[in-house]
C-alpha cells in the first residue's frame, strides 16, 4: 500500500491499570494478552492448554505463571509456539501477526481519530473472530505446509505476477488462520506495518470472506462497501479496492487467497478474477506436488 506520513496514520494508545498497552484508538485494536493466546490454543488445538502454554513459556525462557507478559514476552511465547509446530504452531503464527500489527501501528503515531461505531463493521468482526476452527482444515493446512521457507520465493513470485498482470499496487498469497491472515507470498507495500507484520488481524481480512464462501471476492471501492467502509486498512492504510480468488485444495479445503489490493477504486473484470483463479490453482498444485514428494520420500525411508 502507499506509504503515509505519521500525520496521516496516527494512533492513540491507552493503557490499563497494570501499565500494559491498551487499545489503539485509530484502528480499534486491543493489545494481545496472555489470555488471548491461551484462548486461541483452547479454540484451535486439542492439546491441554496449560501444558502447551507452560512448554512454550519454558522454550521462551519465561515463567508460566507470569501475570502480565509484555508484548516482547508474548512475542517470544508466540515464536516458541511456532517452533512447536502442529496446530499450536498455527496459533503461534496467528498471534505473532496480531502482536506485530499492534506494535507496527502503535509505532506510527498517536493522534488519529478513531472510526465511528458501525453495525456492519461490528457484525463483520463478530463473524470473523467467532468461527470455530475446523479440524479437517487444520490437518490439510499442516500437511501442505504453505509456511515452509522453501516456498517463500515461489509464492512471492506468484504475488508479484498477480499484481503485474492486474496492474495493482499490491499482490499477496494469504493463509487465513483464526486470529489473523498471514501472507506467505507478497509484492509491494514496503515500509508499511502490514509488510512488517506479514499479515493483519483477521477482523480486517478481505481474504477471509472467500474462505467462508469458497468463491472469489471483489470489493471495487472499499470506502463505500457496507462491510468494509470503516475497515482500518481503508481508513488509515490506503486500501481502496480488492480482488481475491480462493486457494481450494483437491480435498476441498480453502486455505486462503491469491489476491491484489489497489490504492484506487477498481472495477475488476471477470478476466481479472480468472487471472487470480489461475494463479491460485497454480499455488495449490505446487503445494500438493511438494506434499506428495515428501510422502514418497518418507515412504522410501520407512521401507529401508
Amino acid at each position: 500500500m502507499t506509504t503515509v506520513s505519521s500525520s496521516e496514520l496516527t494512533t492513540i494508545t491507552t493503557s490499563d491499570a497494570a501499565g500494559s498497552p491498551g487499545k489503539l484508538r485509530s484502528h480499534g485494536l486491543h493489545a494481545p494478552t496472555a489470555e488471548d493466546v491461551r484462548h486461541a490454543l483452547w479454540m484451535g488445538t486439542t492439546d491441554v492448554v496449560a501444558r502447551t502454554w507452560a512448554d512454550a513459556c519454558e522454550r521462551a525462557g519465561l515463567p508460566a505463571d507470569l501475570p502480565h507478559p509484555t508484548l516482547d514476552e508474548l512475542a517470544r511465547i508466540a515464536a516458541a509456539l511456532v517452533a512447536t509446530g502442529g496446530a499450536a504452531g498455527l496459533v503461534g503464527r496467528s498471534m505473532s501477526v496480531r502482536i506485530s500489527s499492534y506494535r507496527g501501528i502503535a509505532a506510527r503515531g498517536s493522534e488519529a481519530t478513531p472510526p465511528s461505531w458501525d453495525w456492519a463493521r461490528v457484525a463483520m468482526n463478530t463473524l470473523l473472530r467467532g468461527r470455530t476452527p475446523r479440524p479437517e482444515r487444520i490437518t490439510e493446512m499442516l500437511s501442505l505446509d504453505p509456511f515452509a521457507p522453501e516456498m517463500r520465493v515461489e509464492l512471492d513470485q506468484v504475488a508479484s505476477r498477480a499484481a503485474q498482470r492486474l496492474h495493482a499496487a499490491l499482490g499477496g498469497v494469504s493463509i487465513v488462520l483464526d486470529g489473523a491472515q498471514c501472507f506467505v507470498g507478497s509484492h509491494g507495500g514496503r515500509g508499511t506495518w502490514i509488510a512488517e507484520a506479514a499479515g493483519s488481524p483477521i477482523e480486517w481480512s478481505f481474504c477471509a470472506t472467500s474462505v467462508r464462501t469458497r468463491e472469489p471476492y471483489v470489493v471495487p471501492d472499499v470506502r463505500v462497501d457496507v462491510l468494509h467502509r470503516l475497515n482500518p486498512t481503508a481508513l488509515h492504510d490506503g486500501a481502496r479496492s480488492y480482488a481475491g480468488a480462493p486457494l481450494i485444495t483437491s480435498g476441498g479445503e480453502v486455505l486462503g487467497n491469491c489476491c491484489v489490493v489497489d490504492v484506487v477504486p477498481r472495477d475488476f473484470s471477470a478476466d481479472d478474477v480468472a487471472v487470480l483463479q489461475e494463479e491460485a490453482a497454480a499455488v495449490v498444485t505446487e503445494l500438493e506436488r511438494r506434499r506428495e514428494e515428501r510422502r514418497l520420500q518418507t515412504g522410501e525411508v520407512n521401507n529401508r
